[in-house]
Formats: structure tokens, C-alpha cells, sequence
């Protein structure tokens, strides 16, 4: 299981972004429900991708790609009570044709992280093939042009 100490290296891209930990996130205990962390990691891979240039495909664009995830592990460090504050740190790391980012919360009233986690996702076209190397436009976007 691959966590942030022994993933390839970031490349230098970060995206962090606010929230709050609202009523619908939490639990019967006031708290962060587990499962809701997984839609602000989705957003933050895509708001990553976003501010480097990358456009989202249309459902059905036979010309773009989708970033299914094939491996999501999380690392529960601490609560995060409803009103907290929370900010979203996104990076990411490319190990052969997967991108792997790597992501944690943390509280801003408590100045910890509450949850540490690597989501791996692999590039498919629109007939859901998938790319075995990175497409050429995605890696001009993420900064590695000309890598092999």
C-alpha cells in the first residue's frame, strides 16, 4: 500500500483549497464522515488538473481522456468536527503511465493534519483504453514534455 513517504516524487504542482467541514459531511458524532473526504479529494485532482490548463472532456468527446482511480488509500490522522475549517493540499506524482496524487487536510483551528491520502489513477480514452504511456498534451500540461 503506498503512502506519501515512499511514492515517487512530487512534481513541483500544488493546488490547495478551502472548506468547511459542513452538517452534511459529519457523522452521528458531529464529526467528518469518513466517506465524505472522498469528493473533496475527487475535486482536488480535478482542480489540480484544472489550474495547470487541463479541459475536462464532455461525457462522450471522442478526443478526451478520463482519470479512472484504480487505488485510493487513506490515512485517518485525526477528527475534523463540524465548523472546522479544513484546507486541501493536492500534488502529484507520475510513476510510469499512472498519476498518483498525493493529498492531505488540515485543520486550520488546530493547525493538524486530519487525513493523509495517495489516489492513484490511470489515463483512458474515449473507448476506455488505456494509455500505457502518458498522452503528450497531458504531459506538456503537467510539466514533462519531451519525458519518455
Amino acid at each position: 500500500m503506498p503512502t506519501p513517504s515512499d511514492s515517487p516524487k512530487p512534481l513541483p504542482l500544488l493546488h490547495s483549497m478551502d472548506l468547511d467541514v459542513n452538517i452534511f459531511d459529519t457523522d452521528c458524532y458531529g464529526v467528518m464522515w469518513h466517506g465524505a473526504y472522498t469528493k473533496w479529494l475527487e475535486m482536488g485532482r480535478v482542480k489540480l488538473l484544472e489550474a495547470q490548463g487541463y479541459i475536462f472532456p464532455k461525457p462522450g468527446d471522442p478526443e478526451g481522456y478520463v482519470f479512472p482511480v484504480v487505488e485510493q488509500n487513506l490515512k485517518y490522522k485525526r477528527s475534523a468536527p463540524y465548523g472546522d475549517k479544513l484546507v486541501l493540499s493536492t500534488r502529484l506524482a507520475v510513476d510510469g503511465y499512472k498519476l498518483l496524487f498525493l493529498q492531505n487536510f488540515r485543520s486550520q483551528q488546530a493547525d493538524q493534519v486530519t487525513l493523509e491520502a495517495v489516489t492513484t489513477v490511470v489515463v483512458v480514452d474515449a473507448q476506455w483504453r488505456v494509455q500505457r504511456r502518458l498522452p503528450e498534451a497531458l504531459k506538456a500540461i503537467i510539466g514533462l514534455s519531451g519525458i519518455a
